[in-house]
């Protein structure tokens, strides 16, 4: 069992005597040419993990919400068809908007919405480009706001929907929603993200618990892979690389910023992370080919629900991906590993909705808000794309689905990205374009960093 195979005394002498002759490599600054596995294992912490702080549901303190009212509109508003932009979450996204928009028709003669729904591999340049040659879409569904909230092309959300939507949102989204005071982020959907492991992998390589420190992981990584398993799926592509970066980052006590605008992806922590996942891909070798260029749904998602892969940092919204697969696989997740006595966390995304201020479009945009968020139309888009739920009354609801409840449990122990921050969109598009090149052998790791460090200050 994993449990005897780890605690060794060959190993931990080998690695105490590594740490003690490499201790240079440990201290950032290196090279992966320089990194082989005593360096490598001289990064790793033999401390044992923490437990998480208090890890419970989140505290739900609204009623549910029986009833939507529409906040007094403006009189000069008189436009009343609006477009909608989103993302394609999974394959059901566009039914689910169209179908929304034409019940929204019905209950609202004379109102339309136009529904466009983009591939969230190209989301972000097709949303730019509206941006840029000011073809702004009434409503928006993105994970980022502050920067277009900073140049004055939002308008006000909170005054959008009724007292009874605001109440019922979780007090913590809403506030990741406000800039300088003002809500522009209508806190849309949540998810988390967690260590994804596969039980019947686990039971073949006699691993008996999921890892809870990097040296674990690595342990567990080999094992998996003398067993046929690809032992951690590694998803450093342009697609959400930032997501996987965040949990390994915060994994070994780094963060994006110390302040607001005071960028620190460039430290020695940060640099000590990098290197430990070239160590993954190079030197361990439990990774699977070429993560640099791996995206998460179809370079890990998809494997990892066709058996090949014994452990990956998944999404909550997951399994949905899996039952659409006809995936049989036998997964559990658990909080993300950490190294040493870090505090142990899990990386929450939170998506908004916001509306730009055109003209004449506020009193529509309201009435379109205010139906999405009637409790049937939300929980409808909830599980039927798999995300978590931002408002109150949804937690209660979903509380006891097997599907929704195992993520509302890790909730509290989510951190998220410094989404108010304005530059933080071009740190993120740094790091979706560059924080792959950092396994590749060879690599220029504090050269790395400091390049995507430096989008924070252009």
């Amino acid at each position: 069992m994993r449990s005897n195979f780890r605690r060794v005394g060959v190993a931990s002498a080998f690695v105490a005597l590594a740490s003690l002759t490499l201790a240079g490599c440990a201290g950032g600054g290196t090279s992966s040419s320089a990194l082989d596995e005593a360096a490598c294992d001289a990064l790793l912490s033999s401390d044992p993990a923490p437990s998480a702080s208090s890890v419970s549901a989140p505290t739900v303190t609204a009623d549910t919400v029986s009833s939507v009212t529409t906040k007094p509109t403006k009189p000069d508003d008189s436009k009343k068809n609006i477009t909608f932009i989103g993302g394609a979450y999974t394959d059901t996204t566009l039914d689910y908007w169209q179908n929304l928009a034409a019940a929204f028709a019905e209950e609202n003669p004379g109102y339309t919405v136009d529904v466009q729904v983009i591939d969230w591999n190209n989301f972000d340049q097709q949303i730019a480009t509206m941006i840029q040659t000011q073809q702004y879409p009434d409503v928006l569904n993105q994970n980022k706001y502050s920067g277009w909230a900073s140049d004055g092309l939002l308008l006000d959300a909170g005054t959008l929907v009724s007292d009874e939507v605001n109440d019922d949102f979780i007090p913590a989204f809403k506030e990741a929603g406000t800039f300088e005071g003002t809500q522009y982020g209508l806190p849309f959907i949540t998810s988390t993200r967690g260590l994804f492991y596969n039980k019947t992998a686990f039971e073949e390589a006699g691993i008996d618990a999921p890892p809870t420190t990097w040296k674990e992981l690595v342990e567990d990584a080999k094992l998996l892979e003398e067993a046929g398993y690809i032992g951690y799926g590694l998803p450093l592509g342009t697609e959400e690389s930032q997501a996987e970066w965040s949990i390994w980052m915060w994994g070994n006590g780094g963060d994006w910023e110390s302040g607001p605008g005071e960028f620190t992806i460039d430290s020695e922590q940060n640099q000590d992370t990098l290197s430990v996942l070239n160590c993954l891909t190079n030197v361990y070798k439990v990774t699977q080919d070429n993560p640099g260029q791996t995206n998460r749904t179809d370079g890990v998602f998809r494997p990892f629900a066709d058996g090949k892969v014994g452990m990956m940092a998944g999404a909550s919204f997951a399994p949905s991906l899996f039952s659409g697969w006809d995936s049989d696989v036998d997964w559990g997740v658990t909080l993300p590993p950490v190294n040493g006595d870090v505090e142990p966390s899990t990386l929450g995304v939170q998506d908004y909705l916001m509306a730009f201020d055109n003209e004449g479009n506020s009193e529509a945009v309201s009435r379109f808000l205010n139906f999405f968020y009637e409790p049937d139309n939300y929980t409808e888009f909830l599980t039927s794309q798999g995300f978590l739920p931002a408002t109150a009354s949804a937690s209660e609801a979903l509380a006891d689905d097997p599907n929704f409840g195992p993520f509302l449990d890790l909730l509290p122990s989510a951190r998220f990205y410094p989404s108010t921050d304005p530059a933080f969109p071009g740190v993120q598009g740094a790091v979706q374009n560059q924080i792959g090149t950092g396994v590749a052998e060879g690599a220029d790791i504090p050269g790395i960093l400091s390049a995507i460090n430096a989008a924070g200050t252009e």
